[in-house]
């Protein structure tokens, strides 16, 4: 198979991905809170690889919202949150 081809459906992949959790995020916690950190995190950095860091980092937001134990992940954690607060300020910004 052409590499650029197979290059082309991986981003597209991540393309769908980021429309799915994208929905997710921004509705009931439910879909969110059944992640465990690992998971989200490895959807956050694919999200992330794949020029899709506001999808990650509301996504690794929603988690920590949801998550009883979030203070062990609190580092890791720290990043993402501060990249979607930047990102919901410059959504703010634009929209004016």
């Amino acid at each position: 198979m052409n590499t650029i081809l197979e290059w082309d459906q991986l981003e597209q992949a991540v393309d769908h991905l980021a429309v799915a959790i994208r929905e997710l995020a921004n509705g009931p916690d439910e879909g969110i809170c059944c992640l465990r950190f690992d998971e989200a995190e490895a959807l956050a950095e694919v999200l992330d690889a794949g020029h899709h860091a506001d999808v990650a980092a509301r996504l690794m937001h929603r988690w920590a919202l949801t998550e009883p134990n979030r203070d062990e992940h609190e580092g890791e954690l720290r990043k993402w949150i501060e990249l979607d607060v930047v990102a919901d300020s410059r959504a703010s910004t634009i929209a004016r």
